[in-house]
């Protein structure tokens, strides 16, 4: 199995396909907490990179920054030679940062509105106490009932859970309590908030729960279940999980539990992975089972994702390919079919480029820096509502998957 000292080093790998996979190694499993190491090879790799070429930035959002690297983020923001759309992924990174690294930039704060704004928040939450801090995170929810989630302010939902966790102001107990009392029919975003909250504080004792929503039938609920399991991190999540990977009968709970072993970076993740995969008769979850092995660096799965690779999977939902290539790579692996596997992703990485150079033509000025702004369809479709593209089912478990 691969350990974080042993990937961090592919952060600067010539390839994009293995730099992405060490970037997603860290910030899918949490690991990037406390470590400052990180966004200096981050940074350092995106001064290498070629033209055109596709570095997944926003895998470093939330890694921890320094002082030197708050300068070098603004410095790269503020020169000619960077396109618009990395600009728009730095400037989120400076988004997140602590604003105790930020006194230096106020002026430059002050010319971008949502910078601005992310800044104040953080600063206006730090000087809550307790009791202020849990009312605003109550009214966030309240305010949030029967919105869309591009129709209230996410982030700052996730600002607030940060602050929460780290005083442990709400009390374990209190926590558990909202997820048990968790209503489908409940129009607010609680629960889900609730969940990332357990996640933040690695509640153990959520885990039943967490499980639970997995097979929710909902939109947005698995997703955060998902990843509070990870940040949770530990054997219990791991065994629990592999206990109902095929009890549960939920329709799509497989779909998410799948997910999930791969980016815990532990020996028994390993073992539920070898044990579940052969059993998997459903190839789009085998596929993500055999992801996982190759997220985790196992020598033992290699043979069970090869047998994956050489078959007729649905490559368009997961390229397999390039799991197990970077797999290869840093593992120090000979193959025979790693040279052609390198033809086939250089040319779907350039496919890509050209597609996102098409896309980003037209930015749009904000601040001191410019936001290329995605296209936005002004038809919404609810979240439970039939797709509109006549399948019959959920938009959530059609197109708006």
């Amino acid at each position: 199995m691969f350990n974080a000292e042993q990937v961090k080093g592919f952060i600067l790998h010539p390839e994009s396909v293995v730099c992405n996979t060490a970037l997603r190694y860290f910030a899918d499993s949490f690991l990037y907490e406390g470590d400052t190491a990180l966004m200096p090879l981050l940074i350092e790799r995106l001064k290498q990179a070629k033209k055109n070429e596709i570095i997944h930035l926003f895998h470093g959002y939330r890694f921890p920054q320094t002082e030197e690297t708050v300068r070098e983020l603004v410095s790269l923001c503020q020169s000619p030679s960077i396109d618009m759309n990395t600009k728009f992924h730095l400037g989120n990174m400076l988004h997140n940062c602590d604003p105790g690294l930020l006194s230096p930039y106020e002026e430059l704060i002050a010319q971008d509105a949502l910078w601005n704004k992310r800044v104040q928040q953080k600063r206006d939450l730090a000087n809550m106490d307790n009791q202020e801090l849990v009312d605003a995170f109550e009214l966030f929810i309240e305010q949030s009932i029967g919105k869309y989630v591009d129709e209230f302010d996410m982030v700052f939902g996730d600002e607030i859970v940060n602050e929460l966790s780290r005083r442990k102001c709400i009390e374990p107990d209190a926590v558990l309590q909202k997820l048990e009392a968790y209503n489908p029919d409940d129009l607010s975003y609680e629960t889900p908030y609730f969940v990332q909250l357990a996640g933040a504080m690695k509640l153990e004792a959520a885990i039943p729960f967490l499980c639970d929503f997995m097979g929710a039938d909902d939109d947005w609920l698995p997703e955060k279940a998902g990843e509070a399991l990870v940040h949770i991190g530990t054997t219990s999540v791991v065994t629990t999980l592999t206990d109902r990977y095929f009890a549960n009968d939920r329709e799509f709970f497989r779909l998410y539990a799948s997910d999930v072993f791969g980016k815990i970076k532990l020996p028994v993740s390993e073992e539920a992975l070898l044990t579940l995969l052969p059993q998997e008769q459903y190839l789009t979850y085998a596929t993500k089972l055999a992801n996982g092995l190759c997220e985790l660096g196992s020598s033992k799965g290699l043979p069970l994702v090869q047998t994956i690779v050489d078959g007729d999977y649905y490559q368009s939902y997961m390229n397999l390919t390039q799991s197990v290539y970077a797999y290869c790579v840093i593992s120090n692996t000979p193959h025979p079919s790693l040279s052609q596997w390198k033809k086939e992703l250089d040319k779907e990485e350039a496919r890509l480029a050209r597609r996102e150079a098409e896309l980003y033509r037209k930015p749009v000025t904000t601040g001191f820096m410019r936001d290329p702004k995605p296209y936005t369809n002004p038809n919404k479709v609810g979240r439970n509502d039939p797709c509109p593209c006549g399948s019959g089912k959920k938009h959530k478990k059609c197109c708006g998957a």
